[in-house]
């Protein structure tokens, strides 16, 4: 009788150790650069769940910043009404609250535009995040969500996973779709991290 009330003890104890809310594995991505942020609002996302990790809003010019200046972390491009960001977002939450890491969200619509120079300068830094189509040209799309180490940008991802289309507004990625997206973005800030 010990020995299956140690075992049931030593299974209950492993199970709660390993909390959704918990961070899996904490990684520190370390950024020289002190961004002029605010809190993001993310509730404008309609699908996140469970608690928001750290979003800091910042300004395009902010995020031309983190380059110039030599600084690191993860940045987010996009805006709440988009379809693809709406179902993104909850997934980058979920990998920014296990890692414990800030998201510097970048609202492409928001009240802060770039001027022209400021843009096509941050194109420079983040071209081989651009989509390019069938005659050549380079677009700026969304969401991205891209790692900056030092200036440098570590890897980006543009969209969602091959194969999820939608076609209605309640449509959602299987847990499939949302597990491989996740784990992205979690390789993007593992190349991201110290």
């Amino acid at each position: 009788m010990k020995k299956i009330t140690g075992l049931a003890l030593a299974a209950l104890i492993g199970l709660c150790g390993c909390t959704a809310d918990k961070p899996a594995e904490k990684v520190i991505i370390t950024n020289d650069v002190e961004l002029v942020s605010t809190p993001a609002d993310m509730t404008v996302y309609e699908w996140i769940e469970g608690e928001i990790a750290d979003f800091r809003e910042i300004t395009f010019a902010e995020s031309l910043r983190l380059f110039e200046e030599g600084g690191s972390g993860i940045v987010y491009f996009g805006y709440d009404d988009c379809p693809w960001c709406e179902r993104a977002v909850p997934v980058l939450n979920e990998a920014a609250r296990e890692t414990g890491i800030t998201v510097y969200y970048v609202d492409v619509y928001g009240v802060f535009q770039p001027t022209r120079e400021q843009f096509d300068k941050l194109l420079t830094y983040v071209e081989d995040a651009l989509v390019e189509d069938d005659e050549g040209e380079k677009s700026f799309f969304v969401p991205l969500m891209l790692g900056v180490k030092d200036g440098v940008m570590t890897d980006n991802h543009v969209a969602l996973v091959d194969g999820f289309v939608i076609e209605e507004d309640d449509d959602q990625m299987s847990d499939a779709q949302k597990k491989e997206l996740k784990n992205i973005y979690l390789d993007i800030i593992r190349k991201t991290a110290d």
